[in-house]
């Protein structure tokens, strides 16, 4: 909040909100009343009440440490860790060549020469200090000998050496990047090898495809946007996530509900998704965050339509681009809840599942099998109709999404006559035809039997020439089966 805005709430009369920044000043400090503004932030290493004595550089003013350091020669100040300013060894101009030779030969000699005036150790003409006067200076840093230039070698041979130097010394770093690369990929390793948090164990998904297998996502290999080179790895991690999300049945905790209320809400949860113009994939998310909550948890009846409510906004907010504002969702159901419940409603729902939205949808598996055999809008349309209308029935909330979807693709082929079950199904689904034939048969069982007279969302809705009239299809035959 900016401070002449603060100011103005305090002058008004106006509540102002506490903030958790360098304002809030604590109470032993702050006695004084009426409007206060913030001063500027002193630096930690200027003293309080005292402006600092020199301007100080981002990483030392070195002026400074030198003259600190001839303060403590001459007996003043204290001593610090500073850099000692290197004597400077004059060499006359009028050298000749043998001279140089000479001195070039005595490198060793002339070094330590430096390294002893550097010390501060030695009294000497060029120091400018008496012997009297010297005394130790703490952390005293040594000159390296490649600091040092050396006695009659012109600056072009020091930029030289210079440039030499540092070359060796990047040799030498790119040497020990390479050794800690490899190291932290070997680190790294292990560290996938371990396993992810949740301990999760997948399937093999670097196996090799088969010749008679056919790779679906080769065709979208140039479209990004569906990334053909992570879909097979990624259907595989959303179905190890299965058992996380399992539901089990929980009619026998929850004491005043019935199958029969579930039903009604799913019923009424389909209008909802078809009214607001959403995703199926909204619904599915709502239907599956409904059921995981009841399993955790122990409710009224009384809001039972405040939860399915509230788990179709959180799935909106996470599926659609533009989802419904949270007074729609009030105004659907008819203000028997204010907009304080429905919050409260939202928190609890995502406390219960940990904010965890990933969930693996049986509506997904569905799409993604459809797309193996290159199914036909009218076979997977049917397939989305017998998979909507399991959402009514209780008894597939225990179902693994993933077998569900198999299993209705497989009705729905055998319903149509327009496909079967093949190798390339079997290889991205993980299912054959034997694992799914009982639950095909629930599934057409469930086709059936009459529906409920409040429970006809679904079939009116698939009933219309838009979805192909698919819910006119008639069932298959038990013995057909």
């Amino acid at each position: 909040m900016p401070v002449n805005l603060r100011r103005k709430g305090i002058r008004s009369g106006l509540p102002v909100l506490k903030q958790i920044h360098h304002d809030n000043i604590p109470a032993s400090t702050n006695q004084t009343t009426g409007p206060q503004t913030r001063g500027k932030r002193r630096s930690s290493g200027s003293p309080q009440q005292q402006a600092p004595s020199h301007k100080r550089a981002a990483f030392g003013d070195i002026t400074n440490a030198y003259r600190n350091v001839r303060n403590v020669a001459k007996g003043k100040g204290k001593s610090s860790s500073s850099i000692p300013k290197p004597a400077k060894k004059s060499i006359p101009s009028s050298k000749k060549d043998t001279e140089v030779s000479k001195e070039e030969t005595n490198v060793t000699t002339d070094l330590e020469k430096m390294a002893i005036l550097s010390t501060g150790s030695s009294s000497s003409s060029n120091s400018g200090v008496s012997s009297e006067e010297n005394s130790p200076v703490d952390d005293v840093v040594m000159l390296s000998p490649a600091s040092v230039p050396l006695p009659g070698s012109s600056p072009e041979d020091e930029v030289m050496d210079h440039v030499e130097i540092m070359n060796q010394k990047n040799l030498e770093k790119t040497k020990m990047n390479k050794e800690n690369s490899t190291g932290e990929e070997t680190v790294k390793n292990e560290v996938v090898a371990l396993g992810s948090e949740e301990s999760i164990t997948m399937q093999d998904v670097t196996e090799p495809i088969k010749e008679d297998i056919v790779n679906i996502d080769e065709e979208n290999k140039n479209d990004p946007n569906q990334s053909p080179e992570y879909a097979f790895e990624i259907f595989q991690y959303l179905k190890a996530r299965e058992p996380i999300f399992r539901v089990t049945p929980y009619f026998e905790n929850q004491k005043e509900l019935t199958p029969l209320m579930r039903s009604i809400l799913m019923d009424w949860l389909v209008e909802v998704q078809e009214n607001f113009e959403l995703n199926h994939e909204t619904l599915y998310l709502a239907v599956k965050l409904v059921d995981i909550y009841l399993t955790r948890v122990t409710i009224t009846k009384d809001t039972l339509q405040l939860l399915g409510a509230a788990a179709m906004f959180i799935s909106c907010k996470f599926d659609e681009r533009c989802p419904p504002a949270l007074e729609d969702f009030v105004f659907i159901c008819d203000d028997a809840y204010d907009r304080r419940q429905f919050i409260k409603m939202e928190k609890d729902i995502l406390k219960c599942i940990d904010y965890d939205l990933g969930m693996p949808l049986s509506y997904r598996f569905l799409r993604r099998y459809a797309k193996c055999v290159h199914a036909s809008m009218e076979t997977l349309t049917l397939g989305r109709f017998i998979l909507e209308l399991s959402l009514m029935e209780a008894e597939f909330i225990s179902t693994s999404e993933s077998k569900l979807a198999a299993a209705v693709l497989l009705l729905a082929f055998k319903m149509k006559n327009s496909g079967k079950w093949d190798t390339t199904l079997e290889h991205f689904s993980g299912y054959k035809v034997t694992e799914l034939t009982h639950l095909m048969q629930r599934l057409n069982a469930m086709l059936v039997k009459p529906p409920p007279k409040q429970l006809t969302t679904v079939r009116t809705k698939y009933s219309h020439k838009v979805f192909y009239e698919v819910a006119k299809i008639p069932p298959l035959e038990v013995l057909t089966l």
